[in-house]
């Protein structure tokens, strides 16, 4: 079959390369509006109220088609009914396209409504409109990417994801450039205009591969005769019934954004903020703060998409333990890749701030605050996508809803009090809520005793090591007054060669582990070399 499929680390790693590219390229254009004194923090805000809204709505219309689709094609293909795994997705593509279509509508026509009478924030109308008719295509890819990655093919998946942002990346900047002298709402909603192109185009691409591969799909299909043929609407049935639950998770992490798009520029302004200065705090948080913190949440998403069909698969098949021993590989991950990004945000934040935003620097105390939701935020991620492989599906929003409420109580008594602090903190302590409750309900469920020496304290030595280090490379460098720009890239430079070596010394990862990671064997002889010399 043209489909090819790829071993589960192996698809990590595909998803791990294209989130990896696709927040590279994201950065470099955020990085770039920014930097415009026309859009800048303001801009920013405008941007990022509309588009917390969008994706509250994108994830009520299709944030749980992916991995409802990946689950249930996943289990049709681990005992080997291929039509039933495709009678899934041509069903999914007619029942989440007429939904999609839906709610764009509701967007567009409601834009006013929102951003006049929910949010109070009038200048959001434009990028509402902007966004809406991206739900539609976004809703379509969806479905295909969902099929691929249960069908185990990660690449397309992530070919899809890369063009999709390579294309938004552009014409970010190319419309806000033919908008400058605008107003900043009109500038901030081209850029979200660029959104919808870049979803149509990645549809394009995801629909051209799978026309391609169309003749041998359909081969594969009539050799799978063997099995009942589930009725259209019963696989309906099934379809909206896992993807409610599925999608609940995404719905209340989407929901978490708009909280904050509601309570914070109203809550500045009660604490003595005219509605512009409101706006440039929270664009600070929304245009630098969030896009930092997201760097490894995008790193550590391809464990999440990746456990839900093999997970899947493996149950299906009784392979309990194989998807146990699984988990608690891809959580010790998790956690050495959250641990060190904590560290290193929290201790170069004015350097990387006054390095990547020169022309608009401040907002460098909010990101030592809320950088600690990382470890929370990160791991979480992993234990989301264990627990839906599990059948989990409606834990992980409810934990999820339960730090909402608590961040929603809080930021509503003390943004008028205390000012833009406050989001940061609330930020934290809703991502901490959620993992420690996905925490126990996982274990629970598989029955097994969490070691978290191995998965979290060794992990965590390493990171203090590298702090220290950290610290002694910046004070060294700056004794001999280089540039900020050298300092900082050169102190983070040391501090990822001093986290590998640290990670070795205290035997984070056993050489079984390692093996596991891709050119893990090779990674194992470079180990050895290194301890002889």
């Amino acid at each position: 079959m043209a489909i090819k499929k790829q071993t589960f680390m192996n698809g990590v790693l595909v998803i791990m390369f294209s989130q990896i590219l696709i927040k590279l390229l994201g950065f470099i254009y955020r990085i770039i509006l920014t930097n415009f004194p026309e859009f800048a923090d303001v801009g920013n805000s405008y941007y990022g109220s509309g588009f917390q809204v969008y994706t509250l709505i994108l994830a009520i219309a299709t944030m749980g088609i992916p991995n409802t689709i990946s689950k249930l094609v996943s289990e049709k293909m681990a005992i080997g009914d291929k039509r039933g795994a495709h009678r899934i997705f041509r069903t999914a593509m007619g029942v989440f396209t007429i939904i999609a279509v839906i709610f764009a509508l509701l967007l567009f026509f409601g834009s006013e409504f929102l951003s006049t009478t929910i949010l109070q924030n009038p200048g959001v109308k434009y990028t509402l409109m902007a966004l809406s008719p991206a739900i539609i295509f976004v809703a379509m890819s969806a479905v295909l990417r969902g099929y691929f990655v249960g069908m185990q093919n990660m690449m397309e998946y992530s070919k899809a994801q890369i063009i999709e942002q390579i294309v938004n990346s552009v014409f970010s900047v190319i419309f806000v450039v033919m908008l400058l002298g605008s107003t900043p709402e009109i500038m901030a909603a081209g850029s979200t205009l660029a959104t919808t192109v870049a979803a149509s185009t990645a549809f394009l691409y995801l629909l051209m591969y799978y026309n391609k591969n169309k003749k041998d799909i359909w081969e594969e299909v009539r050799k799978s005769e063997k099995f009942a043929i589930e009725p259209t609407k019963k696989i309906a049935k099934k379809l909206i019934a896992y993807a409610i639950p599925i999608s609940f998770a995404s719905v209340v992490v989407a929901l978490s954004g708009v909280i904050d798009v509601v309570t914070v520029v109203r809550g500045l302004q009660d604490f003595g903020y005219s509605i512009v200065e409101a706006n440039e705090k929270f664009g600070v948080i929304l245009g630098k703060v969030d896009i930092l913190v997201s760097i490894p949440l995008s790193l550590n998403v391809a464990f999440s998409v990746a456990l839900v069909p093999f997970v899947s698969s493996a149950l299906a098949k009784n392979k309990k333990k194989e998807a146990v021993d699984k988990i608690n590989f891809s959580m010790k991950v998790s956690s050495i890749i959250a641990l060190p990004c904590t560290a290193g945000l929290f201790l170069l934040a004015t350097p990387i701030f006054e390095l990547i935003f020169p022309n608009a620097p401040g907002g460098a105390e909010l990101l030592k605050i809320q950088c600690f939701m990382i470890v929370f935020s990160v791991v979480a991620q992993t234990l989301s996508g264990a627990l839906q492989g599990f059948g989990k599906l409606m834990a992980p929003g409810i934990c999820l809803f339960i730090g909402a409420v608590v961040k929603y109580v809080l930021n509503v008594i003390f943004i008028p009090m205390y000012g833009e602090v406050v989001p940061a903190i609330t930020t934290v302590i809703y991502n901490a809520i959620s993992f420690i409750l996905s925490f126990i309900i996982l274990y629970r469920t598989m029955k097994e005793k969490p070691n978290i020496f191995e998965l979290f304290i060794k992990p965590l030595i390493a990171t203090i090591l590298m702090s220290f280090v950290v610290i002694l490379t910046e004070k060294l460098l700056s004794y001999i007054n280089l540039e900020n720009a050298v300092t900082t890239i050169v102190t983070i430079i040391v501090a990822i060669i001093a986290y590998a070596v640290f990670l070795v010394i205290c035997k984070v990862m056993s050489k079984e582990e390692i093996k596991q990671l891709p050119y893990g064997n090779k990674i194992c002889q470079v180990i050895e070399k290194v301890k002889k010399i």
